[in-house]
């Protein structure tokens, strides 16, 4: 299970600043609330608010943890190798890798590896029992890099840009941190790649595009 990592003391200091007015919010939206028992167009709009702010506290701490990555030195990786180490360690027994040797990658295997869990939770939480293929992940060069495809025959998704699909949200599921695809383009970035998105009619398939080692 991916767990929160700390945050670095700078960012924790203002993240605690912060709590305070969502509390002090919260408190007082309490007390309105209470002051209008009769009117039920008023409390279901405090209550509309409360519920955002709610959602709100929990997306700072997400997004923090987004902010607080950040690369160590780079190095050649076994994309391949970083991959099946991913797979062990989180059980993810049911995707399946195209044969190697896979291009090499220059990156920070942590952040590296940080970023295919997050693609390969996605994949299995989109792909169905019944779907006709498990999440499968490959690897090839191109003129912009090394891309490492995370595909999966499941769920499609709404769009190809990145406003649309990349988004951080404030439910928490069993074993994310809550950032998903914000941290992967956060990770991508830091490691002088990109993400991208390509949508089959059976499915989808997530890019992560590293510098060749």
């Amino acid at each position: 299970m991916t767990r929160a990592r700390e945050l670095p003391e700078d960012l924790d200091r203002i993240l605690h600043d912060l709590r305070g007015p969502l509390n002090a919010i919260t408190m007082h939206l309490e007390v309105v609330k209470r002051a209008v028992p009769h009117d039920l167009p008023a409390k279901q709009s405090i209550d509309t608010v409360l519920q955002e702010v709610e959602r709100l506290a929990v997306m700072l701490p997400a997004a923090f943890q987004v902010v607080a990555l950040e690369a160590g030195e780079l190095r050649a990786l076994d994309a391949r190798e970083v991959v099946e180490d991913v797979v062990r360690e989180h059980g993810f027994s049911a995707v399946t890798l195209a044969p190697g040797p896979w291009p090499g990658v220059l990156g920070d295997r942590r952040l590296l590896a940080l970023g295919v869990e997050h693609l390969l939770r996605n994949a299995l939480e989109a792909t169905a029992k019944d779907a006709p293929r498990p999440p499968h992940v490959s690897a090839h060069t191109t003129a912009e890099g090394v891309v490492v495809s995370v595909r999966n025959w499941g769920a499609t998704l709404p769009s190809t840009s990145p406003k649309v699909v990349i988004r951080l949200g404030a439910r928490r599921k069993p074993g994310h941190q809550g950032v998903g695809l914000v941290a992967v383009e956060r990770i991508a970035r830091l490691l002088g790649g990109a993400l991208s998105f390509v949508t089959p009619e059976d499915g989808a398939d997530v890019r992560l595009v590293l510098r060749p080692a």
